[in-house]
């Protein structure tokens, strides 16, 4: 038996040449028959690898441009949005003055109005208590005279009576 293993370990040279001229012819077989699809098919990942590289570099790009794109519309839309703001503030500020300005108007009118009524009620209320204050000096008039006066006497004296009045106020 031990033979038998010691046949295995030893070397024979016949058999090392052969082994070594198997290797060859199998090396020799592997490059004619699959050596040319083996590369084929690793330039073919090779090419796959560095198209989905530039791929990715691409879109990395693109995506760096639409964040830039999309910060700087955002930026110009809150520009935008500021603008307006402001806008509708100074509006709304002329329109509450516009509205200030129209209720002082609107007020002083009022008050103008209110101070015609008064004069013109007021030079009413004197015209009656005239013509009373004339009446009743005449119907004294009458009595201190003892007579009634007829209606153009009493006319002559109402005007001259109210004329000094007049001339007193």
């Amino acid at each position: 038996m031990q033979t038998l293993y010691q046949s295995l370990v030893t070397v024979n040279p016949v058999t090392l040449i052969a082994q070594i001229c198997n290797l060859f012819l199998q090396l020799f077989l592997f490059r004619r028959l699959f050596f040319n699809k083996v590369q084929a098919v690793l330039e073919q990942r090779r090419s796959m690898l560095e198209r989905e590289r530039s791929e990715a570099e691409t879109a990395q790009t693109q995506a760096r441009e639409l964040k830039a794109r999309y910060t700087q519309e955002l930026s110009q839309a809150q520009a935008q949005a500021d603008s307006i703001l402001s806008q509708a503030q100074q509006e709304a500020a002329a329109q509450s003055l516009a509205i200030l300005q129209q209720a002082r108007q609107q007020a002083a009118q009022i008050r103008s109005k209110a101070a015609l009524e008064i004069a013109r009620e007021k030079e009413q209320a004197v015209a009656e208590v005239k013509v009373e204050i004339a009446d009743l000096a005449l119907a004294i008039a009458g009595k201190v005279i003892g007579q009634s006066l007829d209606e153009p006497g009493r006319e002559q004296i109402v005007d001259r009576f109210l004329s000094d009045l007049g001339s007193q106020a």
